[in-house]
């Protein structure tokens, strides 16, 4: 199975993987509950598919896909309007520009802090990934790179001071606000 994969399925299937993250924030942003989004992203998720046919190769694929999820949380607030926290339909037109607009400046800081990690020591690096993985926490990634406690909160300190660091001078060089 070598042979790469074509077509509209795979290429469905790398757009979604590729977005899936932004997808998620994009409806978390709109919903009070991260069950609620995570079930929301699964009915986007099958809108997105089932019209696939419509999306045009070459266009923000993340916009289209952000619209067919935009609608699924209308759907959704509709069905949840007996929960106790609803947010008005302004707010989520208000918050949903808003994501569209800060969508950019989060590609760009993402990218800035990949740029930022690599150049970290190895260790640095293992450690500070090893510490956001998911279900770890500092214990674990104390552990997992031979350091005390003590001396793990000290280094991921200075590791955060660094990359907050390089995010910065990296930001401030394209001209991106802080």
């Amino acid at each position: 199975m070598s042979e790469t994969r074509r077509g509209p399925d795979a290429d469905l299937m790398r757009l979604m993987v590729e977005h899936q993250r932004r997808l998620f924030a994009y409806i978390y942003a709109l919903v009070p509950n991260r069950q609620d989004a995570s079930d929301i992203l699964q009915d986007a998720s099958v809108v997105i598919c089932e019209k696939f046919h419509e999306y045009r190769p070459g266009t923000d694929f993340v916009a289209w896909a952000t619209r067919i999820a935009f609608w699924e949380v209308r759907r959704a607030r509709q069905k949840y309007a007996r929960s106790k926290v609803v947010f008005d339909q302004g707010v989520v037109d208000a918050l949903s520009e808003t994501m569209g607009a800060m969508q950019e400046e989060l590609d760009v800081r993402h990218e800035a802090l990949a740029h930022c990690l690599k150049r970290l020591p190895d260790r640095d690096r293992e450690m500070i990934l090893l510490r956001y993985e998911p279900g770890a926490g500092v214990e674990e990634a104390a552990r997992r790179v031979g350091r005390s406690m003590d001396a793990a909160y000290k280094a991921l300190a200075r590791i955060r001071k660094l990359l907050m660091d390089c995010v910065s001078q990296r930001l401030d060089g394209e001209g991106v606000g802080a």
